[in-house]
């Protein structure tokens, strides 16, 4: 059977009851990076209903693509699932209801139609405001019952949509028909109406979304459509990698990423690590690519060899031709090193999925089972504590004051070598750049610089 997930919150608080024992997970408002942390397959299905948008990050138009192009059946409606449908739905993603076909015809085009302020999940997403979708469809209905001409409710409706989503409310609306210049018991009586005859189309469309997801866990297919084909960017890239090892409500601190940068920071065996893994790579694609490679040949030597297939240097290695290798090794490295080499030095830190994306994937792939995983996971752990200890008692500040040089510093004291050398030493790590690394070492500095020996890891 497919797994089937329904993202909700105040578009319906009462999600987790309706689903019954269908097997449908229920999970909070979908937020940026969320989808990523799914291990949904090709079958499987994900309703979004509700989406946070505000105080953290909105679900992200190359995630719910992600899980198109992976077969994932996506449905959405009602809230932050109808906007996302009719921005995607050419792309294969599924609206259903009234406001996804508004929004898709034009008919809505704000984003904060769908929005109201509310309570946490623990106080069952209780609303503070109302919906302006909401508001429209309860004058409608005012209108069709002679409470109110057409003119008086646009007049009304246009006032709302002034007003910031978290004041709009039916108690609003004497302020709201005042502010339009309309007569005051006129207005009143609107009120009165609306708070007894309230109607919530985003309820009305998240119970259809709901019924879809019914059907679907009980084993009714849909008609296939063809997945899209999804360019994997540098910026996708970056957030699967970061999203590896999470799950829904996890911070970002406790995903594998952290894992892989405690074993790249603090492992003194991590450049032999990364260099056997660059080499395994580049050896794997001569074999492939070019045909190359014999049992006799070291993995090294072939690595060299598929970088002279490539075109990116001519063997036997010209030392008068090697110029372009001046940045890329210590000048101790160039006074000790045979030109192949430094060649090989070369490809280990140059080794790039594309400019400014390390392997980080892949590293995280081939350590994640070893034995020191855990280990570094504890530094992780660590590093967080002391963390949250010290900005909990220094509110005024945050881990980005810390200053760049002092992080570099730390590092290169570390692992023994000067300042000059430092970027190099990084890049034998898999880190690509002072910046990287600065990045890397800040949520580890204080840990590290005040208690060392905690973050000693044995990688092998």
């Amino acid at each position: 059977m497919p797994r089937c997930l329904l993202f909700a919150g105040p578009s319906l608080p009462d999600a987790g009851d309706l689903v019954g024992d269908s097997g449908i997970e229920v999970l909070p408002p979908v937020a940026a990076g969320d989808l990523l942390r799914l291990s949904l397959g090709a079958g499987d299905v994900a309703g979004i209903v509700d989406g946070y948008f505000h105080q953290v990050g909105a679900v992200r138009h190359k995630e719910i693509l992600a899980l198109l192009g992976a077969g994932v059946r996506v449905l959405g409606a009602s809230s932050m699932g109808a906007l996302r449908a009719a921005e995607l739905d050419c792309f294969g993603m599924e609206g259903i209801g009234g406001i996804y076909a508004d929004y898709r015809a034009g008919r809505l085009a704000a984003d904060d139609e769908v929005t109201l302020l509310h309570s946490t999940a623990e106080e069952e997403y209780r609303a503070l405001s109302e919906p302006l979708v909401c508001m429209r469809a309860t004058l409608s209905r005012a209108v069709e019952d002679g409470v109110c001409g057409s003119d008086t409710a646009a007049r009304v409706i246009a006032t709302l949509a002034g007003w910031p989503f978290g004041r709009r409310s039916y108690d609003g609306l004497v302020a709201a028909g005042r502010e339009a210049g309309l007569d005051g018991e006129a207005v009143r009586e609107i009120r009165r109406y609306c708070v007894t005859h309230r109607r919530d189309p985003k309820r009305e469309d998240a119970l259809l979304l709901l019924d879809v997801l019914h059907r679907a866990s009980s084993g009714e297919t849909s008609a296939p459509r063809e997945k899209p084909a999804v360019n994997r960017t540098s910026f996708l890239h970056l957030w699967q990698v970061g999203a590896s090892g999470l799950g829904i409500g996890d911070s970002s601190h406790q995903g594998d990423l952290g894992v892989l940068r405690a074993c790249q920071l603090f492992a003194p065996g991590y450049p032999r690590l990364h260099r056997e893994m660059v080499f395994e790579v580049l050896a794997t694609a001569c074999a492939e690519e070019c045909g190359a490679g014999a049992p006799d040949t070291g993995l090294a030597e072939t690595a060299v060899r598929h970088g002279e297939h490539r075109g990116l240097y001519r063997l036997p290695a010209d030392p008068a031709r090697l110029g372009f290798l001046e940045q890329w090794v210590t000048r101790t490295e160039r006074d000790t090193l045979t030109p192949p080499e430094r060649l090989a030095t070369f490809l280990v830190r140059s080794f790039r999925v594309r400019p400014g994306l390390t392997r980080d994937e892949l590293a995280i792939q081939r350590l994640r089972d070893r034995p020191f995983w855990t280990e570094a996971r504890r530094v992780v752990e660590l590093a967080w504590e002391v963390n949250d200890r010290v900005f909990a008692e220094h509110q005024h500040r945050d881990l980005n004051d810390l200053a760049p040089e002092k992080i570099l510093g730390l590092f290169a004291g570390l692992w023994g070598v000067t300042r000059d050398d430092l970027e190099l030493a990084a890049m034998d790590r898999g880190l690509d750049s002072l910046d990287s690394l600065t990045m890397a070492g800040r949520a580890f500095y204080l840990l590290a610089r005040y208690n060392p020996d905690l973050v000693g890891l044995d990688a092998r």
